[in-house]
């Protein structure tokens, strides 16, 4: 009884929903999400939400606070937890409950109270030692008491007390359990939930966006467009709404004077001058994760192009260019396992991706043309820097968004790190934009015109050859000189029959079955070139 009366002791009379935000009618109410992360609470008591900045973590806190509320729940919300001047945590929660009408709050019903505490930026919290061991790590796993949620922008998921920890670290275990990211894990125990919209949520988003009543002219999006959108951002909620609005921008006189409904090809078409592209997100929200020149140390810049070139860096806070980006949100941490003995630094997304490519591989550097006259000795020399481990499919490989590569992106994504280890990053290696690859050049050589796509076992091979003929999707490209020359290069580790229409840009990569070699076919099985053998690794 002792119990139940301390947990109704915040009760004042006042209207607990008077204290709830307004909800923006762009913004998806995320429903499921919240429900799921209210679930988890109850179950665990404490729950950590992981996301870089501009990820919808200070809005996915107002959405949970706004759901207690309506139960008529106690909830005390922190936006940041200032250390000076120095002030105990319980007085600090305390004054901010009295402040907010619950002024039966006190120190006892701090520890064991019917209470939810919400804490955004909670990075802030890591110095505060006394709120870790005495509350936070109390609380996980109990089964009554203060429920407490935070969201932080870094921090490894599994720091103790009892190991060395630094400022930039949580002083309590949580378990996998309790761990919510940016996107789904696949750690077992690991809640379905996540940071980033799903499809369903990102769907209401958009409805939600071409839908506005005030927004004239509307925007209107086909499948292929919402889909391209998704894949580029993964469902980060600052990445979708800055893509949502550039669009508007970039296409208001068509959306307003022809009602046009956009597809992929009007995304792609918008994203192709990626200086244009990239100056009207810096305007939005989501420019806070971008990792601006002015703030990037030379260590930082070398880890955001490692990060780049092989698809994540493992997190060694020894090393201050992994620091920096940790710390400042650029890369997000992921655990490869449940108990986070190894973690991996990613790009939140595709976008943020594309961001370093364009910022940070460019330069007033010439092409090596000395080393590779032409793009058959580019493309060769790429070949033979591939690693065997890394294409013989033997180990999980994380990506964008923390989101397990695919196999068949393999070659390509080996394909990508081979060539700047070829020509180093000055060279400006560019990828395609959206990570699914429809429809799009895999890689371009932008200061000799090269272009070079690649797929997997004759996938689509008649599709991609018709690309490049005079009527196909590259050829205003090849006729006004920006393509000068171009490969297409199919990787496969079985022998195909040759190729019906003779084409001198066709190729057939040939990897032998330990991956220790490969041998180059043209489009009628003739060897160009006998085996090579790949690097070790």
């Amino acid at each position: 009884m002792e119990f139940l009366s301390k947990t109704l002791r915040w009760v004042t009379g006042c209207d607990l929903t008077l204290d709830m935000m307004e909800p923006d009618p762009l913004h998806s109410p995320r429903e499921r999400t919240v429900k799921e992360l209210a679930r988890m609470l109850e179950e665990n008591r404490v729950i950590h939400v992981r996301g870089t900045p501009a990820s919808g973590k200070t809005i996915l806190a107002r959405l949970l606070s706004n759901h207690y509320r309506q139960e008529r729940i106690a909830v005390i919300t922190f936006h940041s937890w200032r250390t000076t001047p120095p002030q105990y945590y319980k007085d600090k929660i305390i004054d901010e409950a009295r402040r907010r009408g619950y002024r039966q709050f006190d120190a006892q019903f701090v520890e064991d109270g019917n209470y939810v505490l919400i804490l955004d930026e909670g990075q802030m919290t890591y110095r505060d030692e006394a709120l870790w061991i005495e509350l936070i790590k109390n609380q996980s796993g109990s089964h009554f008491g203060p429920r407490i949620c935070i969201f932080t922008c870094y921090g490894s998921p599994t720091e103790g007390p009892d190991s060395e920890y630094s400022a930039g670290s949580p002083l309590a275990y949580l378990g996998p359990q309790q761990r919510v990211s940016i996107t789904p894990s696949l750690i077992q125990f690991s809640p379905w939930v996540a940071l980033f919209y799903n499809s369903e949520e990102f769907e209401d988003v958009v409805e939600r966006f071409c839908h506005r009543e005030s927004q004239n002219p509307q925007l209107r999006l086909d499948g292929t467009a919402r889909e391209y959108i998704f894949n580029l951002t993964h469902g980060h909620p600052g990445a979708v709404d800055g893509l949502l609005h550039m669009l508007l921008q970039v296409y208001h006189s068509e959306l307003k004077h022809e009602e046009i409904t956009l597809n992929d090809s009007h995304i792609i078409s918008s994203l192709d001058n990626e200086a244009q592209a990239f100056a009207y997100l810096m305007s939005a929200p989501v420019s806070r994760s971008f990792p601006r020149p002015k703030r990037v140390s030379p260590e930082a810049a070398e880890i955001l192009r490692k990060a780049l070139s092989e698809g994540n860096v493992d997190r060694d806070l020894n090393n201050e260019g992994i620091k920096q980006c940790y710390e400042n949100g650029w890369l997000h941490s992921e655990p490869t396992d449940a108990d986070a003995e190894h973690i991996v630094c990613v790009f939140p997304t595709r976008l943020h991706a594309k961001f370093v490519e364009h910022y940070w591989t460019s330069s007033t550097m010439d092409f090596p043309l000395e080393r590779y006259p032409n793009i058959t000795a580019l493309a060769q020399a790429v070949l033979a820097r591939f690693s065997p481990r890394n294409i013989s499919g033997g180990t999980r490989r994380f990506g964008d968004a923390a989101i397990i590569r695919p196999w068949e992106a393999t070659y390509q994504d080996e394909f990508y790190r081979a060539a700047h280890e070829v020509l180093g990053y000055a060279m400006n290696v560019t990828s395609e934009w959206s990570s699914g690859g429809q429809g799009r050049i895999d890689f371009r050589f932008a200061q000799v015109g090269w272009r070079i796509e690649l797929l997997r076992e004759g996938d689509r091979l008649k599709e991609h050859c018709e690309r490049f003929a005079s009527t196909g999707t590259y050829a205003r490209w090849i006729a006004d000189g920006s393509i000068k020359d171009w490969l297409i290069i199919d990787c496969r580790t079985t022998r195909p029959e040759p190729y019906g229409i003779p084409d001198p840009k066709f190729w057939r990569a040939v990897f032998a079955a330990d991956y220790l070699s490969v041998e180059i076919l043209d489009w009628s099985n003739k060897v160009l070139f006998p085996k090579i053998p790949l690097m070790s690794s």
